[in-house]
């Protein structure tokens, strides 16, 4: 309840128009999933959104204009979300629109504001079918899901791992994954052993263990949201399985290592963005985010704040809102953010430039594995067992 409560407070101040504000301010709709089973990673990513928001008024705003959001709750669920950005654009006329986190959602929202043709930001649906609809407004800076397995064709080849269980959430981001990692297994010469989907608020994988436990996979491939990953590791300890590797892009939070602990170590997570890389403005972008919310940013994080920045140098470039030549200029546009190189097929919106990274649980701290010139320790792999761990 204290999390919802939360969000909620944050979204509400942003429909208070800034008191210094000399003209209209300029108004970003979204549909943010603030209660759900996604709130917790839609939290994230707002707070990062408002970061953006506080620090682009406090420069001026936009086009000389303030910026307040327009915030609705999608409750975590598809259809909501698309009623919520036809009312956003057909009563409030919001001027912009950015995607709340989920794959699911997006597709919804970003569907409305195409048959409506108004430019919309997929800030958080990896979902490479949220792209391939022939879509002419929607544009993707969240990294698209197969760059989510960039880092694991190197781990099966460095570690001569023969055989992988993919067990998922069912949603479009893990069946895009699903093909991803089939082609990797077939360039490594790895099997695929166990393929496994389960219903959105599975609490009990205890059969999809079982089944993991006879057939001994040296990895374990998970694609779904951190309260998953909290669980799986849980049930794992519980009944003293573990593969030689268990990755799960839930890893990649802070709710994983403070959820877990001890049995959170050494897990491997796939993630987009970390607050230790190089990337342009990430250095003050971490130190000003932390400086805000006392802890450190993810991915869900780096997810919002891109979106932002994106969307707003397609302003700033266009010197305009006008939804025309907004779309004509994401089209082309090209620059660094803290994720890394932004760029979308010109054909499909579709992200192409942004990477994925592989991280590891250490000592209670997410640390970079792969890429190598981002690594910040040796790994640990395979996982030492539960009965060689402090």
């Amino acid at each position: 309840m204290k999390r919802r409560h939360l969000v909620t407070a944050l979204a509400v101040t942003t429909l208070i128009r800034p008191a210094r504000a000399q003209s209209t301010p300029i108004r970003i709709g979204i549909a943010l999933s603030q209660t759900g089973d996604i709130a917790d990673s839609a939290g994230h990513y707002f707070r990062a959104l408002e970061l953006w928001r506080t620090q682009t008024n406090a420069a001026g705003g936009l086009l000389g204009r303030q910026v307040e959001f327009v915030i609705y709750d999608d409750r975590s669920d598809p259809a909501t979300a698309a009623k919520l950005y036809e009312r956003l654009i057909t009563s409030d006329n919001a001027d912009l629109l950015l995607s709340s986190i989920g794959s699911a959602q997006t597709a919804t929202g970003s569907a409305v504001a195409e048959k409506h043709k108004r430019v919309f930001i997929n800030g958080g649906g990896a979902a490479e079918k949220i792209q391939l609809r022939g879509f002419r407004y929607v544009f993707q800076t969240a990294a698209r899901t197969s760059a989510y397995l960039d880092g694991i064709e190197p781990l099966v080849r460095d570690y001569k791992f023969k055989t992988i269980a993919y067990v998922s959430r069912d949603y479009a981001a893990a069946r895009d994954s699903e093909n991803t990692l089939k082609g990797i297994a077939e360039r490594t010469g790895a099997a695929i052993v166990m393929t496994g989907y389960f219903p959105q608020g599975t609490v009990d994988y205890s059969s999809q263990i079982a089944q993991a436990r006879d057939l001994n996979p040296d990895i374990w491939m998970s694609i779904g949201y951190p309260n998953e990953a909290i669980e799986m590791v849980r049930q794992f300890h519980a009944v003293n399985y573990l593969p030689k590797a268990f990755v799960h892009n839930g890893v990649s939070q802070d709710d994983f290592i403070k959820a877990t602990g001890k049995d959170g170590e050494d897990a491997l997570g796939v993630s987009l963005y970390e607050p230790v890389t190089k990337t342009a403005g990430n250095p003050e972008f971490v130190a000003a985010f932390r400086a805000a919310y006392n802890y450190s940013p993810g991915y869900y994080s780096g997810f919002g704040y891109t979106a932002a920045t994106v969307l707003a140098k397609a302003v700033t470039t266009t010197g305009s809102l006008d939804q025309e030549k907004l779309r004509e200029t994401l089209t082309t546009l090209q620059m660094d953010t803290i994720m890394g190189h932004h760029q979308v097929d010109p054909k499909t919106g579709m992200q192409i430039g942004v990477h994925g990274m592989l991280v590891q649980v250490v000592d209670g701290k997410r640390e970079v594995i792969w890429p190598q010139e981002y690594r910040t320790v040796e790994p640990r792999i395979p996982e030492p067992g539960w009965d060689q761990r402090g």
